[in-house]
């Protein structure tokens, strides 16, 4: 098929057959009046009539309209009113050529009237599109203006020098300027001068041309003196030809993000300084360093001690002398314990206090002569708060935070975080209190389960070290040194007998009270059972047999690993005697003057769990110069920060190293090689005790 040309379909036809049915009319209307009026109108003006049907055909209707008059006309006139009449010939050769003449007018008249019925159509049309084009410009820059003005971000229009071209109304809430006096100043003007170079330096090259656009963070500088943090992005406006004219920028305050940020950084640089040590008073001097500049210009904490007193303990500032003056200060003129304002306030309300500026009346009311006051307003004070230490419902102490030459005003997010900071300083101190009472019931327990010394073994150094794993529970190593000689009702020794010694070395599972418990029944259950049975087999047995017990009567699993030795001096060869059993404990290793090392006993099973712990028993002999060492398993599974283990062979070669060392040295050399080896990071009780026969 072939298409159609445009304006051709059946829609513009139908469109156009009105115009052809006015030409139609027109062409009768002449027709009617000619005839009505023929008596009136000479006989020569025909065509007259009919060139007015001709104009108002094409003026309606068009040139197709139009042309269709001029030939409805031109055989009308023929038909009606040239000789012969009442038929199509045309006999006279001047009224063929009028008859031409017409025609031709006709179509002349057609195109004229088509052309100015088009201009004036396409005139029309232009001056619609003109209207519609100039509403559109005005809604668009209604719109333009309100996105401008209304924007939830601060939008500029900046000329190459920095200035301010336009600003819209979130701007000036942002940096706190009218319009006008922005409009007076450049960007420069309001920009942190630590900012300004960074800015510069890509604000010159966009100028340039070299990019297209630009973001950064920075700082302006409040109306106020504050510092706003934005978020700015620039890009360039071109003319029509391409040339740079001006900058949009689109600023975003971000300074509560900024300040939520810091906030963070801040508060975890404390929570790395409240976990450092466990000694608060170092603690909290950090913490009030670390404070100083980011909150305040003086940043004091006081503390009430178990005894009720209000201590201060620390005081930090930049300036060492102006901390020396607040030493002074507090010591001149002590604070009022019962005052109505400030620490006193807080401590007593459990509330904090702020103060946004602080008043003239309130420094007088805080000087205690002319001189405090003087001193005081020389110090600039400007706006403080104090924050409450609160930890399970009591007030510890106070967290003073104070502005001065800064000029910072305290308000609702500054008390937020000081408040964080105390909490989190509180709980601080109460950690700390507590593991200090922890602790030293521990101590005190450990003290009372363990002897405070050990006695002296006539012909026999006895070396101790014993290294709890951690100083809030009691350890579970214990170990025991004692007289087993058999002595007569008079307390002296039987006449056929030689002096003998029981010494003991284990380890409870666990830790803390339970194994405090278990600790004690180990350790006199032994001495208890030394006391009637020589055999150390027997002991042990005895000892199994008691744990048995505890577990079936209190439904107790605890069990322990012991090392029981009876030592009896050997006159005859200057040496010792050794009896040894083993309840599931690391054999004791056997370093002999030479220096070779070997193990003694075998270790059977660990106390407190099986009818038959499969106990034997192993004699030994040490001879002048040898030693016997005996140790936890705190000692041989020690790990080092890569996990590996301290071991029995690294024990061994020590061991070989420090033959000929006295007993308590060699002790000590196994502590610190243990200690080295996990880096002081400790994890289980180490206990090492050591015998030696002296040379």
């Amino acid at each position: 098929m072939l298409g159609g040309k445009p304006g051709s379909g059946p829609e513009t036809t139908r469109a156009q057959l009105p115009g052809y049915v006015v030409a139609v009319l027109a062409v009768g209307l002449a027709l009617l009046v000619k005839l009505l009026l023929d008596p009136l109108i000479e006989e020569e003006t025909p065509f007259l009539l009919f060139l007015g049907a001709v104009i108002v055909g094409a003026w309606f209707g068009g040139l197709g309209p139009g042309l269709l008059a001029t030939a409805l006309a031109a055989l009308t006139a023929d038909y009606f009113f040239l000789s012969p009449n009442y038929t199509l010939l045309v006999e006279d050769s001047g009224q063929v050529l009028r008859l031409v003449l017409f025609v031709l007018e006709g179509s002349f008249i057609s195109l004229l009237v088509a052309t100015m019925r088009s201009a004036r159509r396409q005139s029309e049309a232009r001056t619609l599109q003109s209207r519609r084009d100039q509403e559109d410009l005005l809604r668009s820059e209604e719109r333009f203006r309100a996105t401008f003005e209304q924007a939830a971000v601060g939008i500029a229009h900046v000329g190459f020098g920095g200035e301010w071209l336009r600003v819209n109304q979130k701007l000036c809430d942002i940096v706190g300027y009218t319009r006008e006096e922005l409009l007076e100043r450049t960007f420069q003007d309001i920009t942190h001068p630590d900012d300004l170079q960074e800015d510069l330096d890509m604000f010159v090259p966009l100028m340039a041309g070299e990019i297209s656009t630009y973001s950064m963070e920075k700082r302006y500088l409040h109306k106020d003196g504050s510092t706003v943090w934005i978020n700015l992005t620039v890009s360039v406006a071109c003319d029509g030809k391409g040339k740079p004219g001006y900058c949009i920028s689109v600023i975003e305050d971000v300074t509560r993000r900024k300040q939520v940020e810091e906030a963070q950084r801040f508060l975890a640089e404390v929570g790395d300084t409240l976990s450092s040590s466990l000694d608060y008073r170092t603690t909290l001097a950090g913490v009030a360093r670390l404070a100083v500049p980011h909150l305040a210009d003086w940043c004091v904490v006081d503390v009430c001690e178990e005894d009720g007193v209000l201590e201060r303990v620390a005081v930090a500032h930049q300036d060492p002398e102006k901390v020396a003056l607040a030493h002074a200060l507090q010591e001149r003129y002590p604070p009022d314990p019962d005052g109505s304002y400030g620490v006193a306030r807080v401590l007593n309300s459990g509330r904090p206090e702020l103060v946004a500026e602080i008043p003239e009346p309130l420094l007088e009311e805080a000087a205690h002569d002319a001189e405090h006051r003087e001193i005081l307003q020389d110090l600039g004070l400007e706006s403080y708060l104090v924050v409450p230490l609160v930890a399970r419902g009591r007030a510890l102490g106070t967290i003073t935070l104070v502005s001065a030459e800064s000029g910072r005003r305290y308000g609702p997010a500054d008390l937020e975080l000081a408040e964080e900071l105390a909490r989190r300083a509180a709980l601080a101190v109460d950690n700390a209190r507590l593991y200090r009472e922890r602790s030293e019931t521990a101590r005190a327990l450990q003290g009372s389960l363990l002897p405070s010394s050990l006695p002296e073994v006539p012909g026999v150094e006895v070396g101790l070290r014993y290294l709890p794993a951690g100083e809030a529970d009691v350890g579970g190593d214990f170990y025991d040194v004692f007289d087993t000689t058999v002595r007569c009702c008079k307390g002296s020794p039987e006449p056929s007998g030689l002096s003998s010694w029981g010494v003991v070395i284990g380890d409870v599972c666990g830790k803390g009270a339970e194994a405090a418990a278990v600790l004690a029944l180990a350790r006199y259950t032994v001495r208890a059972v030394a006391m009637h049975e020589k055999s150390p087999t027997a002991i042990l047995a005895g000892l199994n047999e008691a744990m048995l017990r505890q577990r079936r009567e209190h439904d107790d699993h605890k069990f322990c690993t012991v090392a029981y030795a009876k030592l009896k001096a050997d006159d005859a060869e200057r040496g010792v005697k050794v009896s040894l059993s083993l309840g599931g404990h690391p054999a004791p290793v056997l370093l002999e003057a030479g220096g070779s090392t070997r193990r003694i006993g075998e270790s059977g099973r660990a106390l407190g769990v099986f009818d038959d712990p499969g106990l034997t028993s192993q004699e030994a002999r040490l001879a002048p110069g040898d030693t016997l060492v005996f140790y936890t398993d705190g000692v041989t599974e020690a790990r080092s920060p890569d996990g590996a283990f301290f071991g029995e062979e690294r024990l061994l070669s020590l061991l070989r190293a420090c033959a000929g060392l006295d007993a308590s040295t060699l002790a000590a050399r196994v502590e610190s090689a243990v200690l080295d080896f996990q880096e002081n990071a400790s994890r289980d009780d180490i206990a090492v005790l050591v015998l030696r026969v002296p040379e």
